[in-house]
């Protein structure tokens, strides 16, 4: 089950700890992620309605100046654009739960394809290798490292799968 303390973490870092933290910020977008259902809900919808509903629960909180207090002590305008990411951030929460399937496998690989999406970028890579051949597992490592920030994939990115940057 899905619980607003896990679209919390998966949103800490994007929004700063003092607005992550405020009780029951994130309880309708854990309900949205609860209330998934694949027959009935596409990935595409599923990421809309989590971005309207981040972004309501975020304007409660800040109002129009949508300035989040970071964990450095600045305060970061949260702009509307930064929406779409929290909402793949958030849906990385549901995609962390799926079964491991290949119809869940086909579906996801289609959304990452189509959208970018990181979240079922890094869950593809993760968790659904056996679905892959290697080199397609290889390229997905590259696009990571080669994308985000070391912090972001470090943990969890085969070393095997990273070939060393050319110098």
């Amino acid at each position: 089950m899905i619980e607003a303390w896990h679209v919390r973490e998966a949103l800490r870092s994007r929004f700063g700890s003092a607005l992550a933290d405020v009780p029951g910020i994130w309880d309708r977008t854990a309900a949205v992620l609860q209330n998934y259902a694949p027959y009935k809900d596409t990935f595409d919808g599923l990421a809309a309605r989590l971005e309207d509903t981040i972004f309501n629960a975020v304007y409660e909180q800040l109002g129009p100046s949508m300035g989040a207090r970071m964990d450095d002590g600045t305060v970061r305008r949260i702009r509307t654009s930064e929406l779409a990411d929290a909402a793949d951030d958030a849906l990385g929460v549901l995609f962390d739960r799926l079964k491991v399937y290949s119809v869940t496998y086909e579906a996801l690989h289609e959304y990452c394809m189509s959208t970018g999406s990181f979240a079922a970028l890094r869950v593809l890579y993760t968790r659904y290798a056996g679905f892959m051949p290697g080199s397609e597992r290889r390229i997905m490592a590259r696009i990571i490292r080669d994308s985000r920030p070391r912090p972001e994939w470090e943990n969890w990115l085969d070393p095997e799968d990273i070939p060393p940057l050319p110098r």
